[in-house]
C-alpha cells in the first residue's frame, strides 16, 4: 500500500507538475498572442497614421494647387481687365482726337464762310462806294 500510495503521490505530483507546465505554457502562449496582437495593432496604427499624414499632405498639396490656379486665373483676369481698360482709353482718346479734328474742320469751315461773307460784304460796300462816287463824279460833269 505504501508503494501504491507513493506511486499515486508521484502520479498526482506528476499530474500537478504537468498541469502547472501546461498552464504555464498556455499562459506563455496567451502572452505571446497578446504581444503579437499588440504589435499588430501598433503596426496597424502606425500605418493608419502614416496614411492619414499622406492623405493630409495630398489634401494640402491639392489645396495649394487649387489656390495657385485661382491666383493664376485672378492675375490673368486682372491682366485682361487692364488690357481692356488700356484699349478703352486708347479708343476714347482716338475718338476724342477725331472729334477735335472734326470740330477744328467744322470751325475752319465756319470761319472760312464767315470770312467769305465778310469779304462779300466788304466787296459790296466797296462796289457801292465806287458806284456812289462814280455817280457823284458823273453828276458833277453832266
Amino acid at each position: 500500500q505504501r508503494i501504491i500510495y507513493d506511486e499515486e503521490k508521484k502520479l498526482t505530483e506528476h499530474q500537478a507538475q504537468t498541469k502547472f507546465q501546461m498552464a504555464k505554457y498556455e499562459d506563455e502562449l496567451a502572452r505571446k498572442r497578446m504581444q503579437a496582437e499588440n504589435e499588430y495593432h501598433r503596426v496597424r496604427n502606425q500605418q493608419l497614421v502614416k496614411l492619414q499624414e499622406e492623405s493630409s499632405i495630398r489634401l494640402e498639396q491639392a489645396r495649394r494647387a487649387a489656390e495657385e490656379k485661382i491666383q493664376v486665373q485672378r492675375r490673368q483676369t486682372e491682366k485682361e481687365k487692364a488690357d481692356i481698360e488700356r484699349e478703352t482709353i486708347r479708343i476714347t482718346e482716338m475718338a476724342g482726337a477725331e472729334v477735335r479734328v472734326l470740330e477744328a474742320k467744322l470751325s475752319e469751315e465756319v470761319n472760312r464762310r464767315l470770312l467769305l461773307e465778310r469779304g462779300d460784304t466788304e466787296r459790296e460796300k466797296c462796289i457801292s462806294i465806287i458806284n456812289t462816287t462814280s455817280e457823284h463824279i458823273r453828276g458833277a460833269f453832266f
